[in-house]
């Protein structure tokens, strides 16, 4: 069931009841923060239904709760479905089914991880498992990809369901701030101050591979300048979807952000190549700066964070996004994402598709970006809302601001300037 959290709060006298009040919010935050973009600043982010809560914790929220249904913010339905709940989840034959399904999605994600690295790899060509095995199929591959990036088109990208969106306003959370670390999340001295360049003018650098490896010293700007991974949504072509707004967070006065994906063949032999053993490094790394793609996806909202995934002392910062959160369930349940949900994240990177249709829990997916290096003179594209006529107007990359006369209707059809 959803959490009232709000209003649960409110049963508890403010003055007399501090220590009840301390103990339900503890139960219902979760570990991560969340970016308020009224305050301007990390809150403690909160658990959305009681299927986050473990049942002792169920239990401990029903025991608080359950001798308060005369106040005005509680009704009495809430907590009888919480002692419903409470039952059910302590049924031996539900927690045998809990405990089969688990074991069901694990072996259903090690097939697909065998299954997307087979493919690629015969996708590929050649035979071995070294790097220098399929070097030829590796360059062949490369150029191709290449060579299909500079004649890429809106209307050939989206009909194929391959547009990433990012929307980008004033309001998010950007510059340098601290983050907590992954497997310390409580421990404020294992905070790390990162720097985080969501900008439209940031977008742009992270397609310059020398920001990545400089061409004389090799050094690797990314963290020093901010240019780490980017969320962003996919947006759906297919008949009967909504319009392109509806696929999209609502954010006021947004750039939106513009870009293709690769292709789900090209997502599979990249993730092939970089399993080769006995890498070509430098031709590797140089790839990595030069492909455009999809790190994580899901077809939910990911709830997710930035976080540093770094281990031991001293170490360097390692900072992620993507790889906290939750998944929304086709049945309306709400979980956190444990180790198989961000591995599935990771195979739905290379099969797109996964998170589209049938594969959409929520209007709105969300999906992690690598921008990098595109061949095309047309993407990225930068559009602004209008309003006013229900379209996206296309902005002129060099200011960001003068629209090109062109723009793209709210079904995704693209439409030239009136001459």
């Amino acid at each position: 069931m959803k959490i009232g959290w709000v209003k649960w709060v409110k049963v508890f006298d403010a003055d007399e009841d501090k220590a009840e009040i301390a103990r339900l919010r503890e139960l219902l935050n979760t570990e991560d923060e969340v970016w308020d973009a009224i305050q301007g600043a990390l809150v403690p982010d909160t658990k959305l239904t009681t299927s986050e809560l473990s049942l002792p914790e169920l239990r401990e929220v029903h025991e608080l709760l359950k001798d308060r249904v005369k106040s005005p913010f509680l009704e009495a339905t809430e907590v009888a479905a919480l002692a419903e709940e409470i039952k059910l989840r302590s049924d031996p034959r539900w927690i045998e089914e809990q405990v089969r399904k688990a074991a069901e999605r694990k072996e259903a994600q090690r097939l697909t991880e065998a299954r997307v690295l087979r493919e690629g790899l015969t996708a590929l060509g050649g035979t071995g498992t070294k790097w220098s095995d399929r070097a030829d199929e590796i360059a062949a591959w490369w150029k191709a990809v290449k060579e299909a990036e500079a004649k890429e088109t809106w209307a050939g990208a989206f009909a194929a369901n391959r547009i990433s969106a990012r929307q980008v306003n004033t309001a998010g959370r950007g510059g340098s701030f601290s983050v907590v670390n992954l497997h310390e999340r409580k421990n404020t001295d294992k905070r790390r101050e990162i720097v985080l360049d969501r900008t439209v003018e940031g977008v742009l650098e992270r397609l310059k591979p020398g920001n990545f490896r400089d061409p004389i010293t090799s050094a690797n700007s990314k963290v020093r300048l901010g240019l780490h991974d980017l969320s962003a949504s996919l947006l759906d072509s297919g008949e009967g979807k909504p319009t392109l707004d509806k696929q999209l967070k609502f954010y006021k006065d947004a750039t939106l952000v513009l870009m293709p994906v690769p292709t789900e063949r090209d997502s599979k032999i990249f993730h092939a190549i970089c399993s080769l053993t006995e890498p070509d490094a430098d031709a590797l790394r140089a790839m990595r700066n030069r492909f455009t793609r999809i790190r994580l996806a899901q077809g939910s909202d990911m709830h997710t964070i930035f976080v540093d995934d770094s281990t031991g002392a001293p170490a360097q910062p390692q900072f992620r996004y993507g790889v906290t959160g939750r998944v929304h369930l086709r049945n309306g349940d709400v979980v956190g994402a444990d180790a198989d949900y961000l591995a599935a994240r990771r195979t739905n990177a290379l099969e797109h598709s996964a998170i589209l249709g049938d594969g959409a829990t929520q209007p709105v997916n969300e999906i992690v970006m690598v921008y990098r290096e595109h061949a095309s003179e047309v993407f990225p594209l930068f559009v602004k809302w209008d309003e006013d006529n229900k379209r996206f107007n296309v902005l002129k990359r060099t200011n960001l601001k003068e629209t090109t006369g062109d723009h793209i209707d709210n079904k995704g059809a693209w439409h030239d300037a009136e001459k």
